[in-house]
């Protein structure tokens, strides 16, 4: 357990980084007059990484449409928005190439796509958008050309302000899209009729005749081969000419040819609705859905080149495949409780491991992953001995956490190498190659380790930084394996508050959940936590229920050893948990993914900031860990999985001196120390 705790005993004057981060809204009603950057992969130092063109045929593609829209020069709706907003690799098993991957990027409007890089580049289909639409409505997500993971039908609405509970979702389309999955019908032709139907969230059908007096509702286009009716406001928008820039030149074209380029075949009729619009209540709205986009009329738009807009699917659909938002609550994901040990398994017979956790009746094994073992040089991938470590874990029953940490040379320009990445992206792409490798055989990701210590980070502790980083390893993992536990990265319990050094764990995960709005509550399924108990037992906790302030032999500068801060307590976890539940994430679990104490009375000399180990001896080591498991069961019923720090590093030849040594409950010759024994015998 490498605790910051060893390095401090007295607190320091609190020192706050709270960064805010872009967060995504609802339809634009106008358009920006700032351009991104024209050429793909570079941008001004303000640009963040992700929000770069991430391929010269996706600039052109925006270019043609929206470069014009970007400066000013004309007065319309976006068709794909104003800069990218992520992208990254996914799995689509017949794209072209070995991996099975193809590029993607994503914008407020759409996602772009190359399905085959080896194409001409210049073909108007190298570029393509996905049938985002239908796999929201039905809940179906495409993976291959005929190949579809089942999910879920998005809750997310599909025209109307983010935050207009009442608004018609994409799940409400099923009951109106003719679709796999969704239960309208076909229509007949109503060619020189009104669309003056209604919808509401629950799917009621109802009707509004004075819809008809607006011209812009009559049916002027009935499409065969969906056989659904366009009325005259969208058809007018799908065939519109504009200026476009292609080859660098500014031309006057039709924006979309043919004309269901960008949005596909109509899938249902057209509908109205009452939806929030512009923090506006009740705006009567027409909504189609086509297979790529939806089109929304608002007549009531005062600004007439914004009256027809393609809705937000793109923020939409990549909040529904990557960030989880829109679907039904999640319940608690793990066991109440689930008993695991750290473990090392490279280097050593990983299987001899494995049987001890299986002695002692443990299910659970957490390993730490380093990054920069694996992905060495950027988009090479060495697997090594952890295919077989996995392998054999699963073979035997034992699910694994993987606690993913320790960024390449190549990914931090700084000089302090190891710590969080400088593009977040990279952390997301490594994290997504792992989960796709090990799919179904890793239980659950702990995106990084001790973020709140500086060491960990590359030299300062900003929260904003970490938020980022979990977002995209969050993305990757729930890409690769949504069914993967995503865990918050376990915090050091320390009271000291310097970025420089480290921040306080509760503090810092005050300062986390604050971070725009608590976005931060969508990057995880459970908070992994230290518990940490020093030589306190697992009942006790400053100030009500203090330590003893006993010192050891070696470590007597002062009366109070590790007494007079909660952060000296395995209950701190208690103050973490209040932090959760403040911020109305109290669904979630808590999994520790490290806890336990020290034994070494008989050792001279442990590692400095561990002394506490000599005020341990090894039955009540045992005593304190079984405890804990007690009160994980008995009295946190939050509590999931329980990870004891740890099983097997005394077998590593490491000297006595070393800090992982007095915590493990094995000998070096891996015969069982008291602690493993009364882990052993007590009740599960």
């Amino acid at each position: 357990m490498s605790s910051f705790r060893k390095r401090a005993t007295t607190l320091i004057s609190l020192f706050t980084i709270i960064m805010l981060l872009t967060s995504a809204g609802g339809n634009s009603s106008a358009a920006p007059t700032q351009s991104p950057a024209a050429q793909p992969n570079t941008a001004p130092a303000s640009t963040p990484l992700d929000k770069q063109f991430a391929d010269a045929a996706f600039t052109r593609t925006w270019q043609r449409t929206d470069q014009y829209v970007a400066d000013g020069s004309v007065s319309r709706s976006w068709y794909w928005g104003p800069t990218p907003n992520y992208w990254t690799y996914e799995t689509y098993l017949d794209a072209k190439g070995a991996t099975k991957t193809r590029k993607v990027e994503y914008f407020d409007k759409s996602r772009m796509e190359i399905n085959d890089p080896s194409a001409d580049p210049g073909n108007a289909y190298y570029v393509t958008n996905g049938l985002l639409t239908e796999e929201l409505i039905s809940g179906r997500m495409q993976i291959g050309d005929t190949t579809f993971e089942s999910r879920f039908p998005s809750d997310i609405p599909l025209a109307s302000d983010a935050d207009d509970g009442n608004a018609p979702t994409y799940r409400t389309w099923q009951t109106v899209s003719s679709i796999t999955g969704g239960n309208g019908l076909p229509a007949p032709n109503q060619t020189d009729q009104n669309a003056t139907s209604t919808i509401d969230k629950a799917g009621n059908i109802g009707n509004d005749n004075s819809k008809a007096s607006d011209a812009g509702t009559k049916f002027v286009y009935f499409e065969p081969t969906t056989q659904h009716n366009i009325p005259a406001v969208f058809w007018n928008f799908l065939t519109a000419h504009g200026q476009v820039l292609v080859n660098g030149q500014r031309v006057n074209q039709q924006m979309n040819n043919p004309w269901n380029y960008a949005t596909g075949l109509p899938i249902s009729e057209p509908y109205w609705a009452n939806v929030k619009y512009a923090g506006h209540a009740n705006t009567a709205v027409l909504i189609q859905a086509f297979e790529r986009r939806v089109l929304t009329y608002v007549p009531s738009e005062p600004n007439a080149a914004y009256r027809v807009q393609m809705g937000n699917i793109g923020q939409h659909y990549l909040q529904w495949r990557y960030q989880g938002v829109g679907h039904y609550s999640a319940p608690l994901l793990g066991p109440h409780v689930g008993y695991g040990f750290n473990a090392a398994l490279y280097y050593v017979d990983h299987n001899q491991a494995y049987d001890m956790v299986k002695g002692a009746g443990f299910g659970w094994v957490k390993l730490q992953i380093s990054w920069k073992d694996i992905e060495g040089n950027k988009g090479q991938y060495a697997w090594g001995s952890l295919d077989q470590i996995v392998a054999d874990a699963n073979t035997k029953g034992l699910k694994l956490i993987f606690s993913i940490a320790k960024s390449p040379d190549w990914a931090t320009a700084g000089a302090i190498k190891g710590g969080l990445p400088d593009d977040p992206t990279d952390l997301g792409n490594f994290v997504y190659q792992l989960t796709s490798h090990y799919k179904g055989l890793v239980s659950a990701y702990e995106i990084w380790n001790e973020e709140n210590y500086a060491v960990e980070t590359g030299g300062q502790v900003a929260p904003a930084r970490y938020v980022t980083a979990l977002r995209y390893g969050y993305w990757g993992v729930k890409f690769a394996d949504h069914h993967a536990v995503v865990l918050f990265g376990a915090l050091t319990p320390t009271g000291v508050n310097d970025p420089s050094l480290a921040i306080d764990d509760v503090a810092y995960l005050g300062q986390i959940y604050a971070i725009n709005g608590g976005e931060v509550k969508d990057y995880f399924d459970a908070l992994g936590a230290h518990g940490a108990g020093y030589g306190n037992s697992p009942d006790q906790l400053w100030p009500d229920q203090p330590g003893s302030g006993a010192c050891p032999p070696k470590y007597q500068p002062r009366s109070d050893c590790w007494l007079n801060d909660p952060s000296f307590y395995f209950r701190r976890i208690e103050q973490l948990r209040q932090v959760m539940e403040a911020n109305g994430d109290q669904a979630k679990q808590m999994w520790l993914t490290e806890f336990g104490w020290p034994s070494c009375v008989d050792n001279p000399n442990p590692a400095n900031g561990y002394e506490y180990c000599q005020l341990i001896d090894e039955q009540t080591q045992g005593t304190y860990l079984v405890r804990a498991f007690q009160k994980g069961v008995n009295d946190y019923p939050w509590m999931g999985v329980m990870t004891v720090w740890n099983l097997n590093f005394s077998t590593l030849g490491l000297p006595n001196s070393d800090e992982k040594v007095p915590w493990a409950v094995l000998n070096a010759d891996y015969s069982p120390r008291p602690a493993y024994t009364a882990l052993q015998q007590m009740s599960k």
